[in-house]
């Protein structure tokens, strides 16, 4: 850009007198002009345009200028004196007239630019050069990369008719920078300093859309036009896997490189794997960039061309370590023990440290932790050693904790970085769930076994330090444990989705301090964490003597990590239900939200066969049942919906069990065998109904399911003895009811010989009325 010149912004207003000057107008004019008014100074807007434009007159009038017209902008009306503050409007911005009009240093702008203005109650911007659109008002860019002389100045004179302002060096005060490749120093201060990267095409894009006054550079659409991080990149790789390599590739297409092999003519940049050996790297050309993999992920990452200089390949080992570790601890801005989280990940690849004896793991762990003891040495106690272990234990997974969270969460939600967060706090939440509240709680208990451990008697109470967290440790682990599932598909779902996630967990996971361990694996720790702690425990335990004042204790906190253990566990049997309560609700057609509840749970799905009519060839249904109700749905054929649904169910009833009077058990006959039903009473509605139903198949068992369905309304209608919810009869009333829709379901049972609990006594009345309406004398009679 060092060949275009640039001209500050200039202040005020337009309609200003002492901001511009009075401009003489020399053109052809009807008549005479009239002699200027003395009562104060006009403004004229001339809209130079072969047929009248009411919209942008009306804008112009609202701005406070006097509106007149002109054909090709050369011949004003006689009302337009010689000097005067005027503003051109036009429609084309090529051609004689428009050039004839910059040339003598008009002021000349578009259409897009006054209605803007006109939607923003903004006047017109003084400005030397024309202004089609306000598109990119406010915008300051520094332009770079570009060879190509005349694509740079289309690109730069769209921007400056579009209201942007140019700056030939790259400062503080350039908003945007529009690069056509990825190197140069302009380029490398840009990423410094987190300046927007776009290509040529985001101003093109604008400039497309420049007559649409609702769309300007800074909307979400047009800031997808960004420069690709390896735009003018012609990588090669080397020392990589054949599917790590080809993942790669499609990578570094994907983000405007090429793909390259050692040796190929133009090759920019050769990434070389983590375990290569910096003395076997291949020799390449002086101008070639011999980089190590972060450079790579780390692009990704940050969304731009990292810094080759910060990742060079053939650096000393000591350098590598320094800066390493120097960069981590800036990053973290706190220390972790690295011994402690070697250790706690060794013990996570070698659980019970294979290869020891217990005793000897139980020495090997202790004698790295560093306790403060009086006299020449620790006690060679039992009690000791162990009480050492679990100390040693918390504190590697405190630091495996504390590693999830200043490595991994913390700098995906952090929004002051190029490209703003990784992930939205919502996809955070779902990957790492309450990880800090979890640290927090073995924080404590950390501090309180090294302030036990530090003055070590044998009276110590160990169990103490634990019962003090009992509380925190039921609220923090049941919520992580029994989301763990979800959380490990988000993670997936996560680094599938967003590439900047999957190279941030590339460079991240590659760090020493993580020793080859993937998020992945670090996140279950919290799930192991709490038997683990109980096994320690109950070892303890074993070797305190009954009468020893921790016994009770340790047994008190033995219990109460077990009752943690069993929340978790019914936690996850409710979490779970309601799950599977979702997928109801998404696979049933205009199913009722009121299925969700979190007072109910979801217990099993019957597929069945409507029976109604007498036969077993009936519609095929599907029953989901609840704690508390049931859910009646038709099944529809497979592979039908693609066009007219796309739920495979189709809601019929919401069956809550307080509406179910009876169930029927039919005998079995040569035409239905395995038939069952349900004799329902809705509240707003007195007649009774028979629902009735067959198997699908013969491995199913009706009585199982009678008397399942009898439990459950036993639990519904608080009584403890379920048989009396059961009713048999002959199959024989399927087909009456069948033929007899308009009688009563209470007519027909009796009719046909169905013994039934006796009926509520507003139904017994309306029954009878019904009775005395149909003539049915021996009824009433009886």
């Amino acid at each position: 850009m060092e060949s275009m010149s640039t001209e500050p912004d200039t202040g005020g207003l337009l309609l200003r007198p002492k901001s511009v000057q009075l401009v003489p107008v020399i053109f052809e004019k009807d008549e005479e002009p009239p002699e200027p008014s003395r009562g104060g100074e006009k403004c004229y807007a001339c809209i130079v345009s072969k047929k009248e434009k009411p919209e942008l007159a009306s804008a112009l009038e609202e701005m406070g200028l006097e509106v007149c017209y002109s054909e090709t902008g050369r011949k004003l009306p006689a009302n337009v004196p010689d000097e005067c503050r005027i503003v051109f409007v036009c429609e084309q911005f090529s051609g004689p007239d428009y050039e004839r009009l910059v040339d003598k240093k008009f002021r000349v702008v578009g259409q897009p630019c006054v209605l803007s203005c006109r939607l923003r109650n903004k006047p017109l911007a003084p400005s030397v050069r024309p202004t089609y659109s306000c598109s990119m008002e406010g915008t300051v860019i520094c332009f770079t990369g570009f060879k190509d002389k005349e694509m740079l100045h289309s690109v730069c004179s769209k921007a400056h008719l579009m209201g942007a302002s140019i700056r030939k060096d790259m400062t503080s005060s350039v908003t945007h920078v529009v690069a056509h490749s990825v190197s140069g120093s302009k380029y490398k201060v840009a990423v410094g300093l987190g300046t927007p990267i776009m290509s040529e095409q985001w101003v093109n894009e604008c400039w497309a859309h420049r007559d649409n006054i609702h769309i300007n550079a800074h909307s979400p659409d047009m800031m997808l036009h960004k420069q690709l991080p390896f735009a003018g990149c012609h990588i090669a790789l080397e020392g990589y896997p054949d599917d790590e390599a080809r993942h790669m590739r499609d990578i570094a297409t994907d983000n405007g490189g090429m793909n390259g092999e050692l040796g190929d003519a133009g090759l920019t940049h050769l990434v070389v794997a983590d375990t290569v050996d910096p003395s076997e790297i291949p020799v390449t050309s002086s101008r070639v960039l011999v980089v190590k993999q972060q450079w790579f992920w780390e692009s990704i990452q940050i969304e731009a061309c990292a810094d080759e200089a910060l990742y060079q390949a053939k650096e000393s080992a000591h350098s590598r370590h320094s800066r390493q570790k120097a960069s981590f601890n800036s990053s973290l801005h706190t220390s972790i023990d690295i011994s402690f989280l070697e250790a706690s990940l060794y013990s996570l690849a070698s659980p019970g440290m294979k290869g020891l004896g217990k005793r000897e793991a139980r020495k090997l762990a202790c004698s790295s932790t560093s306790t403060p003891t009086k006299g020449a040495g620790p006690p060679n106690t039992a009690r000791y050693h162990i009480a050492a272990e679990l100390l040693q234990t918390e504190k590697n997974f405190v630091n495996i904790l504390s590693l999830i969270v200043k490595v991994f969460k913390e700098p995906v939600e952090r929004p002051q970085q190029r490209g703003g967060a990784i992930l939205s706090a919502e996809d955070s939440k779902s990957i790492f769930g309450n990880i800090p509240e979890i640290l927090t709680v073995h924080q404590n208990i950390v501090r309180g076994l090294e302030e036990l451990m530090a003055h070590w008697e044998e009276s110590t109470s160990i169990g103490a330090v634990l019962l003090l967290q009992s509380d925190e440790l039921l609220r923090v682990y049941p919520p992580f444990v029994n989301f763990f599932e979800m959380s490990k598909e988000a993670l997936a779902r996560c680094e599938r989705v967003y590439p900047r996630f999957h190279a941030f967990l590339k460079v991240s996971e590659s760090r020493s301090e993580c020793s080859r361990q993937k998020l992945s694996e670090l996140l279950i720790t919290p799930v192991q964490r709490i038997p683990r702690i109980i096994l320690l425990l109950q070892d303890l335990l074993k070797h305190t003597d009954p009468h020893h004042n921790d016994h009770s204790t340790l047994q008190q906190a033995v219990d109460s990590l077990k009752n943690v253990m069993t929340h978790i566990n019914e936690d996850k049997r409710k979490t779970e239900s309601q799950m599977q309560m979702f997928e109801v609700l998404r696979d049933i057609e205009d199913c009722p939200a009121t299925v969700l509840s979190s007072h109910r749970q979801f217990l099993r799905r019957l597929d069945l066969l409507d029976i109604s009519r007498g036969h077993s060839r009936g519609d095929p249904l599907a029953l989901y049942i609840f704690s508390d109700s049931m859910e009646i749905a038709r099944r529809r054929p497979s592979g039908f919906g693609m066009k007219t649904a796309t739920k495979p169910f189709k809601h019929l009833e919401f069956l809550p069990y307080t509406y179910i009077r009876s169930i029927i058990n039919f005998e079995d006959t040569e035409d239905v065998s395995g038939g069952f039903g349900l004799l329902v009473q809705w509240p707003e509605d007195p007649q009774e109904k028979l629902l009735v139903f067959g198997p699908e198949n013969e491995d199913s068992s009706k009585s199982e399911t009678v008397r399942h369905l009898a439990k459950l309304m036993a639990d519904a209608h608080f009584s403890t003895d379920p048989d009396q919810f059961v009713v048999s009869c002959s199959a024989d009333v399927i087909h009456s009811l069948s033929r007899s829709a308009n009688s009563t379901t209470i007519h027909r049972a009796l009719q046909y010989g169905l013994t039934l609990p006796p009926p509520p006594p507003n139904v017994l009345c309306l029954y009878l009325q019904w009775c005395q309406e149909e003539g049915e004398e021996s009824i009433l009679q009886s």
